[in-house]
């Protein structure tokens, strides 16, 4: 299989050309992480043209999956267009279409990831508090600010604030050594397909996904209290990531909002 990459205005469009089987799928999974990784500055969209794709298998569909992940881990909006009716079949049956953005053709996908690109400047917002707990209830009336502003169903928020306040009670009772108090800034981040919730606070260095899972099946009796907060976030979310950034630690969490729900009414 032959893949051709262009560059249209701030998008990158993958153009795979043949079979994508067991044998292609490798390769061209390790051209799509590469385009991911080495394009600079990002690319507004990574939008793939199914015009000349003639056949996928399973295999195939596995990578579009994990480049559609990578991209909303990296907030990238991402899509195909042009199906053939073959393709556009297999895509059908495995429910893909419904969880990934499928446009008619070329100029449809590029209109959306234009729309979506403007649109996601705009749904961004952030906020800094100083870690206390008193200051949760200001944090989870931000969130819900944020989820009513952009339109998004009310039933989708219930994971955000539980995370949101795992997360910050922990900064509050673990990373506030005493005499000191540090900020947390909370900042929210929508794109086409998935919310992104960033928590970083000034405090000591500390990985909470280093924490050892509990043991959810162990008795009554053998149940340690507490230990949850961290289990229940990284059940709740999609992706979850930490790293050390300068002085303060940076806890990343997104979690996938389906096309279909995006811009509808809270129910």
């Amino acid at each position: 299989m032959n893949v051709r990459f262009e560059s249209v205005a701030l998008a990158e469009l993958v153009i795979p050309e043949g079979r994508l089987d067991f044998a292609a799928a490798p390769g061209f999974q390790r051209q799509l992480e590469g385009r991911l990784a080495d394009t600079s500055p990002a690319p507004e969209a990574l939008i793939v043209d199914c015009s000349a794709l003639d056949y996928v298998s399973s295999a195939g569909l596995r990578v579009f999956l994990l480049a559609a992940r990578a991209a909303q881990r990296a907030g990238i909006p991402f899509g195909l267009c042009a199906l053939k009716p073959p393709v556009r079949e297999v895509f059908e049956l495995s429910g893909f279409s419904r969880i990934i953005s499928v446009h008619a053709d070329r100029a449809a996908a590029l209109a959306r990831a234009a729309g979506s690109s403007a649109g996601s400047a705009m749904k961004e917002q952030r906020v800094v508090v100083p870690s206390d707990a008193e200051q949760l209830g200001a944090l989870t009336q931000f969130l819900r600010q944020f989820w009513a502003d952009a339109s998004l169903p009310s039933a989708q928020a219930r994971a955000f604030e539980l995370a949101l306040e795992e997360v910050f009670i922990n900064v509050v009772r673990h990373g506030s050594p005493a005499g000191t108090t540090p900020r947390v800034e909370v900042s929210l981040s929508l794109s086409e397909s998935a919310l992104t919730m960033t928590v970083e606070d000034d405090g000591p260095p500390f990985d909470p996904l280093t924490v050892p899972p509990p043991d959810v099946t162990a008795s009554l009796g053998a149940r340690p209290v507490g230990g949850l907060g961290v289990f229940l976030v990284r059940q709740m979310m999609d992706a979850v990531s930490y790293k050390r950034v300068g002085s303060r630690n940076q806890l990343r969490l997104t979690k996938e909002i389906t096309p279909s729900s995006v811009n509808r009414s809270p129910g």
